[in-house]
């Protein structure tokens, strides 16, 4: 049965067309490549890290100024974390053109959808762990936010923080889903979604296409051809990703001061487009209408799209206003808003 399963993983053989990289552009195994980095670096980094107020920024400090290769190793697991959510956002709308989520990989597509939720949530816990003034304000902003939610809201923002303010229990919290539930999960599921890749007859090459189909007869061995390709790539990713971690800095400003409210507070960036919202329409709307909308879309899209032609056009229409609407809106956030959120111009 072992046997099975990875063979299920990795065929002996697949159709040539599969190995065009404008296919997929690489970004599944890019973001598979991103997730394992995750979890080595933050497993090398939990060595010297402490979960509580005070020590935890102290042992940041330490990692940083002290452990051999700390800081190049909470660089890169910082910018890698951040890149990782790029790399999902534009691989769900390769998924989306290429309309890969139909019948027999709609599963799939509820999968990645599990797998795009804990990547985000790995980001979030992860961003209180230093206990710096901009981690502990951009949390304290975004966990208010759920009080905005009808009826749970209050009960929501109480359990997120462990409390009725962010605290040591927020931050102990967070480590304990930043390091042990999350990983457990993004380990079972990114292995059941590649299995799933493979049981449902390989990288989908033509729209519609069934399971086991393909669009080309000649086939090639996946070894070498395929693995010297996904080395190649794998080893361009990480040496671009440490040349990018060995010139730049992840931020850490001074140790958190809940009495000091510094002057400019934003959200983490991935959360500037529901707090940018928050400034245009009804709290409600923003962080609770819109989100469950956009998420029922998402889920149901396999089922309320089944045609083998095109996608309507209001179902690609919806897609891609949502796409542009938060792109928009978190462009805005991070450029044109300054301290209290109030308008500046970049330059």
């Amino acid at each position: 049965m072992p046997r099975n399963l990875l063979l299920h993983f990795r065929p002996r053989r697949i159709p040539r067309a599969a190995l065009r990289f404008s296919l997929t552009w690489g970004l599944g195994g890019m973001a598979a490549l991103l997730i394992v980095q995750q979890l080595v670096s933050g497993l090398l980094l939990s060595f010297f890290y402490e979960p509580q107020p005070v020590h935890a920024y102290q042992s940041v400090v330490h990692i940083q100024e002290t452990v051999f290769l700390g800081r190049l190793m909470r660089n890169m697991h910082h910018w890698t974390g951040h890149l990782l959510v790029i790399v999902t956002l534009l691989h769900l709308l390769r998924v989306f053109v290429s309309r890969a989520y139909q019948p027999p990989r709609h599963r799939n597509w509820l999968v990645g959808l599990g797998l795009g939720l804990l990547i985000l949530i790995a980001n979030f816990s992860g961003y209180l762990l230093p206990w710096d003034q901009l981690s502990y304000w951009a949390v304290t902003i975004a966990t208010s936010m759920l009080g905005y939610i009808p009826f749970v809201g209050d009960g929501l923002e109480v359990m997120t923080r462990g409390g009725e303010e962010v605290s040591g229990a927020t931050l102990q919290l967070f480590y304990a889903v930043h390091s042990g539930l999350v990983p457990a999960l993004l380990i079972l599921l990114m292995a059941y979604h590649f299995w799933y890749v493979r049981k449902a007859g390989g990288v989908m090459i033509t729209v519609g296409q069934k399971s086991g189909q393909s669009d080309g007869k000649e086939s090639v061995e996946v070894v070498p051809e395929l693995l010297e390709r996904e080395v190649a790539f794998a080893a361009l990713v990480t040496c671009c990703l440490l040349l990018f971690s060995m010139a730049i800095e992840a931020p850490l400003g001074s140790m958190a001061n809940p009495q000091l409210t510094p002057p400019a507070v934003k959200a983490p960036w991935y959360f500037l487009g529901a707090q940018e919202l928050l400034l245009h329409v009804p709290a409600f709307v923003a962080v609770f209408v819109l989100p469950l909308a956009i998420l029922f879309y998402l889920v149901l899209l396999p089922f309320i799209d089944r045609s083998s032609g095109k996608s309507s056009t209001i179902i690609r229409a919806i897609f891609y206003f949502a796409l542009a609407a938060l792109s928009g809106l978190t462009a805005i956030g991070i450029c044109f808003r300054g301290p209290a959120m109030q308008w500046v111009w970049p330059w």
